[in-house]
């Protein structure tokens, strides 16, 4: 095994979890990075004005509705932390997407802000926690289901309304990073939003299981869903 693939094959996705909300509550205990989250909020404003309007939603369905982004690779302009939204946006990009879906106004550089004073790991060089997510939908008032087991992914996303998946993009190498995806379920099966970040849908597919196995020629590996609920 290569020493890229150490931590997708060898480390339990509940450890991998535990460390990044240990990182994230560092971060939130001593306000690292609150300043550049003041600072970012009028600037992001201004970008997502410019940069949403244009290119940044992608289709639906509804007519009037807002679009889900699906184009990660473009926001660049939009801050995050220390870092940016093309970078180390996918879990906060994930979370719009999801409550969009469920008919829920959400504004972006808001979130963002949220997810700047309690979920960034690394001011925001490491994305977010998975587990602020989870908290952040909670306190909206929705249910949370949450599971570290792929084999239960399926039966969690046929409960739910929406769900978020976060995933090693290659359980080959780390180096291949983390993602997170908002998955949409319709009566043609489950659809993964922002996968690739170029506005690429993939699906539908009639499982999770059979979703992931497409994504990245088979490569990826979940490692915590979301079940989301009304």
């Amino acid at each position: 095994m290569s020493f890229g693939g150490f931590i997708p094959n060898r480390i339990s996705n509940r450890t991998v979890i535990k460390t990044l909300d240990s990182m994230r509550k560092v971060q939130r205990r001593f306000h690292i990075a609150w300043g550049v989250s003041k600072k970012n909020i009028n600037k992001n404003r201004i970008a997502t004005d410019r940069l949403l309007g244009s290119f940044g939603e992608g289709p639906r369905p509804d007519k009037g509705a807002p679009g889900l982004l699906e184009k990660q690779n473009s926001y660049g302009d939009i801050a995050y932390g220390r870092s940016d939204m093309a970078y180390a946006g996918c879990e906060i990009i994930a979370v719009y997407n999801a409550l969009i879906s469920l008919g829920r106004r959400t504004d972006l550089q808001e979130l963002i802000r949220d997810f700047e004073q309690d979920g960034m790991v690394l001011s925001g060089r490491f994305g977010t926690a998975p587990l602020a997510i989870r908290d952040h939908l909670t306190k909206k008032g929705l249910n949370v289901r949450t599971s570290l087991k792929p084999e239960e992914f399926d039966e969690i996303a046929a409960c739910s309304d929406v769900s978020i998946l976060t995933l090693y993009n290659d359980r080959r190498s780390i180096f291949q990073k983390i993602h997170t995806i908002c998955i949409t379920h319709s009566p043609g099966g489950y659809t993964a939003h922002n996968t690739y970040g170029d506005g690429v849908l993939i699906g539908p597919y009639p499982t999770i299981s059979e979703l992931i196995s497409r994504i990245n020629c088979g490569h990826a590996k979940g490692i915590v869903m979301f079940g989301i609920k009304n």
